[in-house]
């Protein structure tokens, strides 16, 4: 029983890696293509965040990869659960489709909000100061200090 959980278990690390992986290349392909087409300089582009994410994501989902091809061998089981990763996937979507109809900042705390309270949080004063807070934060940081385009 123990050998089929670890087995199960590395598979859906290999199908989270692989995943990642993928959403790592596709945001980075996304990333210059938009680029190019928007037509200004890094520094001002609003395609420069997500491509910093992805290109951080990459290096995280080979590891997970490789981790998970190990797993066998060490016997540690990784867990995961595909029903969030799906939820999470699905709701950064919806994020993504949205946004351009709400603007960056409401869009950016109403999808924290979902976020934390999906995850289980349940102190309302707690959410919103996060979701307001962060997205207010990296408004402040991304938009006016740095003076990066947000989407």
């Amino acid at each position: 029983m123990e050998e089929t959980q670890q087995s199960r278990s590395g598979a859906y690390s290999r199908i989270e890696g692989f995943i990642f992986l993928l959403v790592s290349l596709c945001a980075i392909v996304y990333s210059l293509v938009e680029h190019q087409r928007a037509k200004v300089v890094w520094q001002q582009s609003p395609y420069l965040f997500p491509l910093l994410v992805a290109v951080f994501l990459l290096p995280l989902s080979l590891s997970l990869l490789r981790s998970a091809g190990k797993e066998n061998k060490d016997g540690a089981p990784l867990l995961f659960l595909v029903r969030d990763t799906v939820v999470v996937a699905l709701g950064t979507v919806v994020y993504v489709i949205v946004m351009p109809h709400l603007t960056f900042l409401v869009s950016t705390v109403l999808f924290l909000f979902a976020l934390f309270f999906y995850l289980g949080e349940r102190r309302y004063l707690l959410i919103s100061l996060l979701s307001v807070g962060f997205t207010s934060l990296m408004y402040l940081l991304f938009g006016k200090l740095l003076h990066v385009m947000l989407p």
